[in-house]
């Protein structure tokens, strides 16, 4: 039975036949605009399709088609970066279409490919994304080929929650795409996705934990070498509780962070309640115990700090929300924000908490108020004619956000900011002269200009591609100087922030330069950086009911080891170890656990100068 018959049988019909015949039973699906031959009045977009990502020229080709009037082609042009990506997609109810195997072909003619042209499919799932998809892979086109039919395959459960189909071009070149079609086998079933219940969340308690509370059943400590077991054991330390400001069992930390000035705290994903009440507990112990002044979290510089002006007036959900990004704005961390408001409005306070932030990104809705006020302040005192530019400017950088045909914005833009930066940093002096602005903010202001010039440089390399990984990471660590030399020089600080920002080295050769590895060149005597693994749990999808299971660590990993010191949590530091059995693993490329599920191999004691362990997570609370 062709295809081209099957396409016209009603569904019980093809059911039917294929029992009866043992033909594969394959029925197309329509989707939108398949061969490109409609296009939205007024945009260079094909109707149906929606624009993911555009660093290349797109268009409707009437004269190169396979299949009727037109095909899409897209096109490198002097903008397009080195490895960058353009992508169309349309997005299906995976309920109309879930239980069965889902093909997605099309036709691809290349020409003179630097990359690849590429077919895309996601399986996003009530749970999390991306639970199952495919791309193009070795087979795809690259160079100059003419016409050919090429196909990918991914499995849709019937209560997944939506399917992505999309279609690109990686690289430089030219690459048209005609006849699109989704066709599904119903002669093969998939199973539903295991819905999965995280475990009661630990209940608040200011007493410390003893050791048989703390300790792990033997069940779930892996086998790992018994010399690696032993060492572990010795080495740990117990943290006691996620809690209590009964800071006994925390005393070990102030002989190895003695004469340290930036204290990094690292978390392996966002959203995990344990990594965020420990931290929180952790910053309170810093700041009481061992005078640290500052946390810079990793949100925008500028408005965590217009944040910490007002922090006595507002509320500390309020604090939290205009400071923070959503995915770090937790139940847990809003913890944080009534301890800093309470240092601050308590007299009798020792000295107050400080906020502060070291991103490059706008992080809140009063982001691009409060940056644009302050650049319009500075700009307006020294009469530069780019105060009235700023306005326009903040609302083009919104743009970036989105699909864009004008491949040459970014580049604009970041032209524009550069202005700013480099005007203010010529009239600095003139600027703290005239004393309307204190010194702090003036360089906090100069510094934002950089970091709106390293957002816009960015946005043309989206993650996880290098280019942007390190050119914000990059940016973050030039804000985190500015605070330790310009804003806090006489200050200590501590940074929350995650794994993969901090770690001061990343074993893969191809591995993104990131903000702890230029921090460790620059002041690597002064840091002392504590990354943060998980064992098991439940991981969740920022503040939605949906949940998915951390497997159990794999052999002779990170997590693996560190479960071997027996605890619910735990601390191991690598700074005062030696080489030798017992330590090896320290000292050699090992698989750590990345956001709890993907692997990245660390050779641990050059990555940080300790970890944390915590056995079980659950998924973080988020305000309503």
């Amino acid at each position: 039975m062709g295809s081209a018959t099957r396409r016209f049988l009603p569904g019980g019909l093809l059911t039917l036949a294929c029992l009866l015949t043992g033909a594969a039973c394959a029925k197309d699906l329509p989707i939108g605009n398949p061969g490109f031959e409609e296009w939205r009045a007024g945009k260079n977009v094909p109707e149906s399709w929606n624009l993911m990502t555009a660093v290349h020229t797109l268009d409707a080709d009437c004269q190169v088609a396979r299949e009727g009037k037109c095909s899409l082609r897209l096109a490198s042009n002097p903008q397009t970066p080195v490895g960058g990506m353009t992508t169309l997609a349309q997005t299906l109810v995976a309920s109309t279409v879930g239980g069965h195997p889902l093909h997605l072909s099309g036709w691809i003619k290349t020409r003179d490919v630097v990359g690849k042209a590429v077919l895309l499919m996601q399986v996003d799932s009530k749970v999390k994304t991306a639970v199952a998809e495919a791309i193009l892979g070795k087979d795809a086109p690259d160079g100059s080929k003419d016409w050919r039919r090429f196909d990918i395959q991914v499995p849709v459960a019937a209560n997944a929650r939506s399917v992505h189909i999309g279609l690109g071009l990686i690289g430089n070149g030219t690459a048209w795409f005609d006849d699109v079609k989704l066709d599904i086998d119903e002669s093969v079933k998939i199973a539903d996705i295991a819905e999965v219940r995280p475990a009661p969340r630990p209940q608040k308690s200011s007493v410390l934990a003893d050791d048989n509370t703390l300790a792990l059943p033997p069940g779930l400590i892996p086998d790992i070498k018994p010399e690696w077991k032993t060492g572990v054991r010795q080495d740990a330390r117990h943290l006691r509780s996620l809690f209590s400001e009964d800071f006994s069992d925390l005393q070990f930390l102030k002989p190895l962070l003695k004469g340290k000035r930036l204290v990094q705290l690292g978390e392996s994903g966002h959203g995990y309640a344990e990594f965020n009440w420990m931290k929180v507990r952790l910053i309170k112990f810093l700041h009481q115990e061992m005078g640290f002044d500052v946390i810079a979290m990793e949100s925008s510089m500028s408005t965590c700090d217009a944040v910490d002006k007002e922090i006595v007036k507002s509320s500390a959900a309020e604090a939290m929300r205009n400071c923070l990004f959503a995915t770090i704005g937790t139940d847990e961390t809003a913890d944080l924000f009534s301890y800093i408001k309470q240092s601050k409005g308590n007299s009798g306070a020792r000295h107050p908490l400080i906020l502060a932030g070291f991103d490059n990104q706008s992080s809140s809705a009063i982001s691009t108020a409060v940056i644009t006020a302050r650049f319009k302040s500075l700009l307006s005192q020294i009469d530069s004619p780019l105060v009235t530019e700023i306005d326009g400017m903040e609302q083009e950088l919104q743009l970036l956000f989105t699909p864009k045909q004008d491949a040459t914005l970014s580049g604009r833009l970041a032209a524009r900011y550069r202005l700013v930066a480099e005007t203010l940093a010529s009239n600095r002096e003139k600027l703290l002269t005239l004393g309307k602005t204190g010194q702090a903010e003036v360089d906090m202001s100069l510094q934002e200009a950089w970091s709106r010039v390293a957002y816009c440089e960015m946005q043309p390399y989206p993650y996880p591609q290098k280019q942007g990984t390190e050119i914000r990471d990059k940016a973050m660590a030039d804000n985190l100087n500015i605070l330790l030399d310009r804003i806090y020089p006489d200050k200590k600080i501590i940074v929350w922030a995650h794994n993969t920002h901090i770690a001061h080295h990343w074993n893969q050769q191809d591995a993104a330069r990131t903000t702890g590895v230029w921090m460790a060149e620059k002041r690597r005597q002064d840091i002392y950086t504590i990354g943060m693994y998980m064992g098991r749990g439940v991981t969740g999808i920022y503040g939605r009911d949906s949940y998915s299971a951390i497997a159990a660590p794999e052999t002779d990993s990170l997590e693996a080891i560190l479960a071997n010191a027996g605890k619910k949590w735990s601390f191991i530091d690598f700074s005062q170890a030696k080489p030798g059995p017992a330590h090896d693993w320290m000292f050699k490329p090992i698989n750590a656990r990345y956001w709890g599920s993907s692997n990245e191999q660390i050779i641990p004691a050059r990555a940080y100068d300790a970890v944390i362990y915590i056995d079980e997570v659950t998924p973080s609370a988020y305000p309503g």
